[in-house]
């Protein structure tokens, strides 16, 4: 027997005896499945609108007989990538855990071991970016450690609703003066849900012949209103006006006036209330009527 030969045989018997008594440590993962180890995710709600907060909590469990070292505990998502449409807002990892933001999405790293027939909870805290479209996702979660690896574990889904119905109606206020009249309009956007509204634009139409006068929160463009509208959660209304002058030579005329909603985020699923009219008659400069 040659020397390479001898030298591969002693070495062979060597590793034989260490590994029999105990004194040889894997130095790659033990595991590339997730064989005696459980990854559970809950979530506190399923549905969400954008800019609501959420908890995913993320239990993993090892009914193994060794210690899973060093364990770090990561939160993705599928079709897309969980840090795309929302934000780390908080995360619980245990005593001296930390957390962390990666580029496909959120890890906890534990500040201890995990032992045999024992498990390690973590929670996230996650904000939905306000500006989020509509989508369903599924929630993942993933064990990596020194000794184990885990396969990426499917959890519950979230559904993002991101449309906002907003219903408005035009009113029509005289406010007569010594030798003219202005006809006060009151655009009320009320957004009916089930997300919240980020921005609104409504236009007014008024006849011609007839001009309009901006306002703080309605702007005079040629014969049209330009209204804005900030931000409203679901249930809530706001008003913006805007001003049209009638005088003498428009005694005994109806005119009609509309508004109706140009521009909104998110998407309005229904078009059926977004539009409402008036008419008014001018009966003197002390006199009007509008319904």
């Amino acid at each position: 027997m040659n020397r390479n030969r001898i030298r591969h045989v002693v070495a062979a018997a060597a590793l034989a005896v260490l590994t029999a008594t105990g004194l040889v440590v894997a130095q790659v993962p033990a595991s590339a499945d997730n064989g005696g180890v459980g990854v559970a995710l809950t979530v506190s709600q399923t549905t969400v609108i954008p800019g609501d907060t959420v908890t995913v909590t993320e239990t993993i469990t090892n009914t193994n007989g060794f210690t899973i070292l060093q364990p770090t505990v990561r939160l993705l998502s599928t079709p897309d990538v969980i840090t795309g449409y929302t934000t780390l807002a908080g995360c619980n990892a245990g005593t001296n855990g930390t957390c962390t933001t990666l580029s496909n999405g959120y890890e906890a790293i534990l500040g201890a071991a995990i032992s045999g027939n024992s498990s390690a909870t973590v929670t996230f805290t996650l904000t939905v970016n306000p500006s989020d479209a509509s989508a369903v996702e599924t929630l993942e979660g993933q064990l990596v450690a020194t000794n184990f690896i885990s396969n990426v574990t499917p959890g519950p889904t979230l559904t993002i609703i991101a449309q906002a119905d907003l219903g408005v109606t035009l009113t029509g206020t005289p406010d007569p003066g010594l030798l003219s009249m202005n006809l006060d309009f009151a655009v009320k956007v009320t957004n009916n849900g089930p997300g919240r509204l980020l921005n609104a634009t409504y236009t007014g139409t008024v006849p011609d012949g007839l001009s309009v006068r901006s306002t703080s929160t309605c702007a005079a463009s040629n014969e049209h209103a330009i209204c804005t509208f900030g931000a409203l959660a679901p249930g809530a209304s706001a008003t913006a006006k805007f001003i049209v002058p009638v005088g003498l030579l428009d005694i005994g005329i109806p005119f009609t006036f509309s508004v109706a909603r140009t521009t909104s985020t998110p998407n309005d699923p229904n078009p059926a209330n977004d539009t409402s009219s008036t008419t008014c008659t001018v009966v003197s400069v002390l006199l009007a009527s509008c319904g």
